[in-house]
């Protein structure tokens, strides 16, 4: 039967199935035409093969008859050739490896990371909020200090790099001082901030600090708004000796048309033209763009005598007399809170009557020039408030500070003279830290170890108490525990079982506690 109608293609071997074993070759003596191809060689018996023509009747095909189809044998692959693929694979891994670890080392060393090295920066000058005249250089003065030698200082501005200075040698102390440039083309507020480096590239950058831009003097109309921030009286002149004639609020908006020559008092542009006190209005702008107004004639104080001019002609307006219902603002106390991030300022009123508004408290002796900052205070007859201030750069040893209250002479009060006062500060010591590690428990006794994690405690009576409903045992000890030092106590186990209370006591007071599960 032909594979003519065979499933599977001529000459394509089939899975599975089973060939007889090919015939053997035909002698070519006897195979005229051997060698396909139609190119025919007989042998002549002169022992050489010669072209005998085209082979008779056999071309490239196969006669159905012959048998089943001669396949010659595919040389196979030698092993060499896969050992030759493996070392190539093999060799190239080793050299992505290595490029992938030297771009990786290179990377590391431009990478730095604080770890140990501990750093404190803070911007000295300017101020928050200072306003700086465009196009003006402004000076930026920043001290650090590090456990590490510090090598640069750089300014950054909306974040973008504005100075750079380099530290050639090393502060025996690793304190350092830099002078930095600022300056603004545009007006309106920046964020600035300053980064050091130190020498194993490690860095710390301060907080953010805003400065104002404004026109140069001479460029703007000669008035500025102003924020009013702290309650204030309207006056007809620039003195407290001149009439009352209303109040401005806090929070109101005015425009300042004129000041004085010490700029301690401001012109508004209310009712034809008021004086306030200038400690209760926050400038938008610079106040050499106001013009300084003389005032004429000042008042004098009223007299009884009679007026010697026979017209009738006002007279000045008289000096308001000491008011009754005034408070008498004293500084009684000026004390760092928060460790040295704060001075918390005590304010008292020493009179019989009740006050409730805004209070000016101004501090110097802190940091550079002077803090003052409005407060709204409830002080009853007798009684106190307080007004913290935040310190930058903290206080880390004693400063003697100066505080004043209502600076200005805003608020008529019944005494003036106690609105001053000198105090010594200083960071409040450190103090010892007791605290519990995890107890444990026995048949007969609680196991209970307490560390120190604080200042060193000086010798003294420590109890440790376990309570477990109305039960109680203890164990007291006379120690001396330096910061970081444990000590181990063992209690006796109260009678039952639930949930009992440890504490630990010093001089009466429970300094720690925990709870304990009793189980049978």
């Amino acid at each position: 039967m032909s594979d003519r109608y065979s499933p599977y293609p001529p000459d394509e071997p089939v899975i599975g199935a089973t060939y007889p074993p090919p015939p053997p070759l035909p002698p070519h003596s006897a195979e005229p035409g051997y060698g396909g191809g139609g190119s025919g060689y007989a042998d002549d018996g002169d022992g050489e093969w010669d072209d005998a023509g085209p082979s008779d009747g056999y071309d490239d095909q196969y006669d159905d008859g012959y048998g089943e189809p001669y396949y010659r044998d595919t040389p196979a692959r030698q092993p060499m050739f896969y050992v030759f693929i493996g070392l190539a694979a093999l060799v190239g891994g080793i050299v992505i490896f290595l490029l992938f670890s030297l771009v990786s080392s290179r990377g590391g060393e431009s990478t730095s990371t604080p770890g140990s090295v501990k750093f404190n920066v803070a911007i000295q000058s300017p101020v928050k909020d200072k306003r700086i005249e465009i196009g003006k250089p402004e000076e930026v003065i920043v001290e650090a200090s590090s456990t590490e030698p510090i090598v640069r200082f750089e300014l950054f501005i909306e974040g973008n790099l504005a100075d750079t200075v380099e530290v050639r040698d090393a502060s025996a102390d690793n304190k350092y001082r830099a002078n930095l440039k600022a300056s603004f083309e545009r007006k309106g507020e920046y964020n600035l901030y300053v980064k050091v480096t130190s020498s194993s590239g490690a860095t710390k950058q301060t907080d953010k600090l805003r400065v104002i831009a404004i026109e140069p003097v001479g460029d703007r109309p000669a008035t500025i708004n102003g924020k009013v921030v702290a309650t204030v009286n309207l006056r007809t002149g620039p003195g407290e000796n001149f009439e009352q004639v209303g109040t401005l609020t806090e929070g109101k908006i005015v425009k300042i048309i004129g000041r004085t020559t010490n700029n301690e008092w401001l012109l508004v542009d209310m009712d034809g033209g008021r004086w306030v006190k200038a400690s209760a209005i926050d400038p938008q702008d610079s106040l050499a763009l106001v013009p300084i107004r003389q005032v004429t004639p000042t008042p004098q104080p009223a007299t009884n005598t009679p007026q010697p001019s026979p017209s009738a002609s006002p007279s000045p307006t008289a000096s308001p007399t000491q008011n009754a219902t005034a408070p008498d603002f004293e500084p009684t106390n000026a004390v760092a809170i928060d460790g040295g991030t704060k001075l918390r300022v005590t304010v008292t009123n020493r009179s019989a009557n009740n006050y409730s508004g805004a209070v000016v408290v101004a501090v110097s002796g802190v940091g550079p020039g002077t803090l003052t900052q409005a407060f709204n205070m409830a002080l009853p007859a007798g009684g106190s408030a307080v007004a913290d201030f935040e310190l930058k750069p903290p206080v880390t040893t004693a400063k003697t500070v100066v505080v004043k209250v209502d600076p200005d002479n805003a608020v008529k009060e019944t005494n003036k003279d106690n609105n001053s006062a000198t105090f010594t500060i200083a960071p409040a010591p450190e103090q010892p830290d007791i605290a519990i590690q995890s107890p444990s428990v026995a048949p007969s006794a609680i196991g209970v170890t307490i560390i120190n994690n604080g200042a060193a405690l000086a010798a003294t009576n420590i109890t440790v108490r376990v309570k477990l409903g109305g039960a109680e045992t203890s164990q007291t000890q006379t120690l001396a525990l330096a910061k970081g030092q444990t000590a181990v106590f063992s209690v006796t186990r109260p009678q039952g079982n639930g949930i009992a209370t440890i504490e630990v006591v010093i001089g009466g007071q429970v300094l720690a506690s925990t709870t304990v599960s009793l189980t049978p």
